[in-house]
């Protein structure tokens, strides 16, 4: 185990907020900055394929009374359909 300094020096900040008096974290020293060499992380961002597929479908606000909103959804729940499938049947516009 390593050893521990009795006594720490206050820490001392620039005007960007940054310690300027860092020597060592938990008693092992910090790499010198110019050796350090960055890698850009390869994991996240926009990726081919990703996301989900579209299934050919348009979205659509609609304003309805809440009476019919209410029987669109009781229909969809006892058919064990969409709300999408109920009201596009209902509609039957094709």
């Amino acid at each position: 185990m390593k050893k521990h300094k009795e006594k720490s020096e206050k820490p001392v900040f620039d005007a960007e907020g940054y310690q300027v008096n860092l020597q060592d974290l938990n008693g092992e020293a910090l790499p010198k900055r110019g050796c350090l060499k960055f890698k850009p992380l390869n994991h996240g961002g926009v990726r081919a394929g990703a996301g989900r597929k579209p299934a050919g479908r348009t979205p659509v606000l609609l304003r309805l009374s809440p009476g019919a909103v209410a029987a669109l959804r009781a229909k969809a729940k006892a058919e064990n359909r969409t709300l999408s499938d109920v009201a596009e049947e209902r509609l039957a516009i094709t």
